[in-house]
């Protein structure tokens, strides 16, 4: 794939479209969440051969023509992820998350779209990222918190499989 006929194809849809180490990005408008937003375009250039510059603008186009309800539906999806895992532990401040979730970026792939959210008020060390699948409906969430290293699990049953392992011996043992 030729960068320059992404970033050509791309130069309707995002301001100022530049490349970069293989990926395109540029600012775009983003109606249905009422924001501007950094758009990334990556064509994973190491990992495939086959992307066709049409259907990687395709993903971006419609990915900014999102309806409100569907976006809605992402924020909500997104919102009640983290609300349950977070449960009645304090937050830093009281305030609704939704209202306090901004999105930062978008990230189009040809088979998903990863967006990247901050909540400065209720999670201000946090960066929520959320993985959009082809249909453009929500598929994942990983919240990154600064300082902490991520762990990912592929379900709740796996979570609680890891939570009851045997830790091993808390400290040193007397011969």
């Amino acid at each position: 794939m030729d960068i320059q006929r992404l970033l050509d194809a791309l130069a309707p849809l995002l301001r100022d479209p530049e490349a970069e180490d293989g990926f395109a990005y540029g600012m775009a408008d983003l109606p249905a969440a009422g924001t501007d937003v950094m758009v990334n375009v990556d064509p994973e250039l190491e990992d495939r051969d086959d992307v066709e510059v049409a259907v990687l603008v395709e993903r971006v186009a419609a990915f900014l023509a999102l309806t409100g309800e569907q976006w809605d539906q992402v924020v909500a999806q997104t919102v009640a992820e983290i609300e349950d895992a977070v449960g009645d532990q304090p937050v830093a401040e009281p305030t609704a998350l939704r209202e306090d979730l901004t999105l930062t970026s978008a990230v189009v792939f040809v088979d998903a779209v990863l967006l990247s959210f901050v909540a400065p008020l209720q999670l201000p060390d946090a960066i929520v990222r959320v993985q959009l699948d082809q249909d453009l409906r929500f598929e994942d969430i990983e919240v990154e918190i600064e300082g902490v290293e991520s762990v990912a699990f592929d379900d709740l049953d796996t979570l609680l499989d890891h939570l009851s392992e045997d830790p091993g011996p808390a400290g040193p043992t007397a011969p």
